[in-house]
């Protein structure tokens, strides 16, 4: 809640004007120039009700505003306050503060109209374009389509983006303003698009098909396939056990993973690691073994991420050869753990 000193000019107009009934705030719009009525309708949009305050209305208009106030700012909507600008101003010059207004809101936020359009289809017209680029567009977009959007990239380019993000200048409004203009027909292009599945997005989904069905089943088609692409095979089985997956390996199967795998791969692989990820793995550990791995990592400091990424494949290589071998089966979609 604002205290009566932290009020802009314009914010104390529109609270004032909001108080009373259309007519009688229509009247006061038409003594003020337009950009003083641009600045009040704008603060209208904005303002808080929670300002009306018996002690703020006080403090803000003193006694004659105090005694017309009836003890709540009325909420407006654009509907009322379009109404609101043409009684007072006539619909030409109320046509013409819609248009500051408009200018200014594209000031402050030049890509607005991409953030109203889905993220997914963002981060599909922004995949081509270079770091540089998508760092200007993130670093001017609401931070949580930001990072929507960065989820998207490879560890190693969406820390390239980030680093660009954090030193930027600024270009000018008028390249800010071209940028958007082209990413948003770009994206009303794709959205008129169906989305091709990327390969390995179509890896994926079949993996997920494979681990809903019996093994015989599935050991049936990788083979099959193998014949045909063993590198594809690969990726497939890549996709049917993955690292935040260990977060679910019971006991037996842990403990059984974990004693081929080296302290000092561990205290790495484990960096910036999921909870239950990590917890299932440190749960299954010894004492003595937990305590290395705990100095060990310490020890290492902070490191690149891809590191920890080579570290953690180097666990799963050896997972994945368990399972290929039939010493460890991990449980497939729709299995039931019982014990």
């Amino acid at each position: 809640m604002a205290a009566a000193d932290q009020i802009t000019g314009p914010e104390k107009v529109a609270a004032f004007l909001l108080t009373l009934d259309r007519e009688r705030a229509a009247g006061i719009l038409q003594h003020l120039a337009e950009d003083v009525v641009a600045e009040v309708v704008e603060a209208m949009e904005k303002l808080d009700p929670s300002i009306a305050t018996d002690d703020v209305v006080q403090q803000l208009y003193g006694e004659v505003a105090s005694m017309r106030y009836e003890g709540n700012i009325r909420p407006t909507t654009n509907k009322e306050l379009q109404q609101l600008l043409e009684a007072g101003l006539g619909s030409e010059r109320a046509a013409e503060v819609r248009r500051i207004l408009e200018r200014r809101h594209q000031m402050e936020r030049p890509f607005l109209v991409v953030e109203q359009l889905p993220p997914r289809t963002l981060a599909r017209a922004l995949a081509e374009e270079s770091p540089a680029a998508i760092a200007v567009v993130l670093a001017h977009i609401d931070p949580r389509i930001s990072a929507y959007v960065l989820g998207g990239f490879e560890v190693e380019r969406a820390l390239d983006i980030v680093r660009r993000m954090a030193t930027l200048t600024p270009p000018s409004f008028e390249i800010l303003e071209l940028l958007a203009e082209d990413l948003a027909e770009r994206m009303r292009h794709f959205a008129l698009e169906p989305e091709s599945r990327g390969s390995e997005m179509r890896l994926q989904s079949i993996a997920e098909l494979l681990n809903s069905t019996g093994d015989e089943v599935g050991a049936g088609v990788l083979d099959g396939l193998e014949e045909i692409d063993g590198e594809m095979v690969s990726e497939i089985r890549n996709f049917m056990f993955t690292w935040d997956d260990i977060a679910d390996v019971d006991r037996r199967a842990m403990q059984q993973i974990l004693g081929s795998v080296d302290t000092r791969t561990l205290s790495i692989a484990l960096k910036a690691c999921r909870p239950a990820v990590e917890e299932n793995i440190t749960s299954n550990l010894s004492s003595r073994v937990k305590d290395m791995v705990a100095e060990e990592r310490e020890l290492s400091g902070s490191m690149p991420m891809s590191e920890v990424l080579q570290a953690r494949e180097e666990i799963m290589r050896g997972v994945r050869a368990m399972i290929e071998s039939g010493e460890f089966k991990p449980a497939k979609g729709g299995d039931e753990l019982v014990s």
